[in-house]
């Protein structure tokens, strides 16, 4: 194992976090790319793409991945919520896709979910735990801003409610309620609770739209200007259990995935209901009577063109375009399943993580090599394959 101490680096030079002591058998290795093009040669099971890999990997799975905001560029990170409790952060160089490790802090219980102040002043995190917490770059502290009776699942700065003009955090749990936050706040407790139907599964905020997703199919969507009562209640169209899901940049609908293999497309707009519809994804042997199915762990919208990836548990990863109905590229498979994924602010690279999901228990995973155990997360150069379908459909285009 390597015993080198690695400092930290923050945007201005200050030291923040915790200093990363480097030891894991499962640490992966930093690679270069050219824009659409990965500098490795040599195929590898877990990354077919040949896709520059991140440094030092976690040693367990990864929940979530989040790029930071705009604020900090030309500076840009990656930070990753584990099984294995710890939120990693990680400086990316645009250019090259060299990763250098800046930091971690642990959660209690495992990390779940991950996410930025909108200022890139701070990484929030959420953990099994109930532990909503706030890395600060600029002193390296690591801050409880928020708690809940069982897991947090969801945590984001958003833009409103916002009492004292500094946003708000807000969080979304297992214990079924979603909570709000004043950040300036001292007082510990939250400025409002919203009381779910069932355990938050999946959530996401853009702009003034907040979209839930909770055990049992429901789907809650709301303005958080008027966050009192949903603007929509349903349930999910898609008829299994919901994994993911995932707000429009331009705010106009959401993205649902589910454990089938499926995917929804929901518009908010009256007018628009009519353009729903669902399609099928990570499927093996699609066309047969018996297909395998697989999860859709991960929808994430591309906030420049607008187009769209889906990362699931057959390990792949695509790239769509929900207005012509047409998948723009679909990528090799991993030799596991790929957990979460994301693009950064300027849509120019993606961010996938391969690791186990669970979704065959804790005993196939005891099974794994060791090598297997541990994450690897790969950072992709997107070029034009993320380019919205400008042409009309013919009998050679892949539609849904």
């Amino acid at each position: 194992p390597m015993e080198t101490v690695l400092r930290l680096r923050g945007g201005s030079g200050n030291l923040w976090g915790n200093s990363w002591q480097a030891g894991s058998a499962s640490m992966g290795t930093s690679g270069t790319f050219a824009p659409g093009q990965a500098a490795e040669v040599e195929k590898k099971t877990y990354n077919p793409v040949n896709d520059p890999e991140i440094e030092h990997c976690p040693n367990d799975g990864v929940t979530q991945l989040s790029f930071s905001p705009k604020a900090l560029s030309p500076k840009q990170y990656l930070v990753a919520s584990t099984w294995e409790g710890e939120v990693r952060c990680y400086e990316v160089e645009p250019l090259t896709g060299k990763t250098t490790p800046v930091g971690l802090q642990r959660h209690e219980k495992p990390a779940m979910c991950c996410g930025w102040k909108a200022d890139g002043s701070g990484i929030l995190s959420g953990g099994a735990d109930g532990k909503g917490m706030l890395w600060n770059i600029a002193t390296g502290t690591w801050t409880q801003i928020a708690s809940h009776d069982a897991a947090i699942v969801g945590i984001f700065h958003a833009e409103f409610p916002s009492p004292s003009g500094a946003g708000c955090y807000i969080t979304g749990s297992w214990d079924r309620t979603v909570k709000f936050w004043d950040p300036v706040s001292t007082t510990g407790q939250p400025i409002g609770v919203l009381q779910v139907p069932e355990r938050v599964f999946s959530m996401d905020v853009v702009g003034r739209v907040m979209v839930i997703a909770t055990a049992e199919r429901h789907i809650l969507v709301y303005d958080l200007r008027n966050p009192s009562q949903p603007f929509r209640q349903k349930h999910s169209p898609l008829k299994y259990q919901t994994r993911c899901v995932a707000v429009f940049p331009d705010q106009l609908g959401f993205c649902v995935g589910s454990v089938e293999g499926r995917v929804a497309i929901e518009h908010l707009e009256d007018s628009d209901l009519p353009k729903n519809f669902a399609f099928k994804c990570h499927r093996h042997n699609a066309d047969s009577k018996d297909p395998e199915l697989f999860a859709v762990n991960s929808i994430a919208f591309n906030p420049v063109v607008g187009t769209f990836s889906t990362a699931g548990g057959d390990g792949s990863f695509n790239f769509w375009d929900k207005d012509a109905k047409h998948r723009l590229k679909a990528f090799h498979r991993a030799d596991r399943p790929i957990t979460t994924a994301c693009f950064n602010h300027d849509g120019s690279l993606y961010a996938y993580a391969v690791c186990h999901d669970w979704s065959k228990g804790v005993a196939h995973h005891m099974q794994l090599p060791a090598d297997q155990r541990g994450a690897k997360i790969m950072i992709h150069p997107v070029g034009q394959e993320a380019q919205p379908k400008k042409e009309p459909a013919t009998a050679a285009t892949k539609r849904w």
